[in-house]
């Protein structure tokens, strides 16, 4: 069955970016395709020196303290929040902000967009008590954004002093991500168990504009990328892909493609489940973490000339070796290995081990 192909398979997919203003005024997505930019205040200086700009009553952790504020309305005192897409287009259905102001602190507030330039309000309201915190939903309604960047500006005016201030808490964009469709035709994707390694293989019968397939691998929660193979660009008929994964785990190992187009457009297809059977190694690491200036290994009759060290891209590591107790080799890097994870390989009798070594 030939499919073509929609982001992860869903019509579209929720992300949220929040401003916490825990004691920062940077933000955060839990969808890859944004990146926010830090918090901005325009239009002057921050007066509110207490606690570096930052208070505590009421906030869900800590809250950006802001003044002074203008009588009336103007439109260069604000605090700018933004944030630019990479690739896939969306919708916002929803800005939510937490504010609390003083005593003397402004009353009003405006909500305005990069989407008019700034021109028109999405919402103006009222906090009308002081000294504590009031939450608001504000509906946005923005859909099939293409826009790379989107902003919005909080603000604020009506003090009865200048020493009113308008307090920032938990600044919140809701909105989903538009499925894209690439113009690519996936019958299959598969995998198999061959030798202690996972071998995947897929199949096209139409691409257009196809840029790579990179293939992930999941450990533990989270996919990580393991190899990229370029695409074919623009084929007619059926084009056929292979991989070999020689580090599988023991046991089911998941797999999934992130196709790229050459607009840097991306989906993903299902996922390959591959079962490796545990095999009886020859040989052991001891201690696994090493430490950065040896690694020591430890089998029957081990062959120290057979043993390659390479570093997680797969680049070899020059070593020496050196016999320690009996049944044990030490492995001595020319240079102190770097903290991070590396593949040991060993040839014996024409069957190839692998072991993992992490080294702190």
């Amino acid at each position: 069955m030939m499919l073509f192909f929609v982001l992860n398979g869903f019509a579209q997919e929720a992300f949220k970016i929040k401003w916490s203003m825990d004691y920062t005024l940077g933000g955060v997505s839990n969808h890859a395709n944004f990146s926010p930019t830090d918090a901005v205040l325009a239009g002057g200086g921050n007066t509110n020196a207490l606690n570096g700009g930052y208070g505590l009553g009421g906030a869900t952790v800590a809250a950006y303290v802001v003044r002074p504020w203008p009588n009336s309305f103007s439109d260069g005192r604000y605090t700018e929040f933004k944030f630019t897409a990479k690739s896939f287009k969306y919708n916002i259905t929803s800005i939510s902000l937490r504010l609390r102001r003083s005593p003397d602190g402004p009353k009003q507030f405006k909500i305005r967009t990069s989407l008019d330039g700034f021109t028109s309000d999405l919402t103006a309201s009222t906090l009308v008590n002081p000294s504590q915190f009031y939450t608001f939903s504000v509906p946005a309604g923005f859909n099939n954004l293409s826009e790379n960047t989107f902003t919005f500006r909080v603000y604020s005016y009506g003090p009865t002093s200048i020493y009113g201030t308008l307090w920032f808490d938990e600044i919140i964009v809701n909105g989903d991500v538009v499925a894209i469709v690439l113009p690519i035709y996936l019958t299959y994707f598969k995998g198999k168990s061959s030798e202690g390694n996972a071998i995947l293989s897929w199949e096209m019968t139409w691409e257009k504009d196809s840029k790579e397939f990179l293939i992930e691998r999941r450990d533990e929660n989270a996919f990580t990328p393991i190899a990229t193979l370029p695409a074919n660009g623009e084929t007619q008929g059926r084009t056929r892909y292979t991989f070999t994964d020689e580090m599988p785990a023991a046991g089911v190992n998941h797999y999934r493609l992130r196709m790229t187009d050459q607009n840097d457009h991306i989906v993903f297809s299902a996922l390959a489940d591959v079962h490796v059977q545990s095999e009886t190694a020859s040989f052991y690491i001891a201690p696994n973490p090493a430490p950065p200036s040896k690694i020591s290994v430890f089998g029957q009759n081990i062959d120290p000339g057979s043993l390659e060290l390479t570093n997680w891209a797969g680049l070899r590591i020059v070593i020496k070796h050196e016999f320690n107790a009996p049944g044990f080799v030490d492995l001595i890097p020319d240079q102190a290995l770097l903290p991070g994870l590396y593949l040991l390989s060993y040839q014996k009798n024409g069957r190839k081990e692998h072991a993992k070594v992490l080294v702190r």
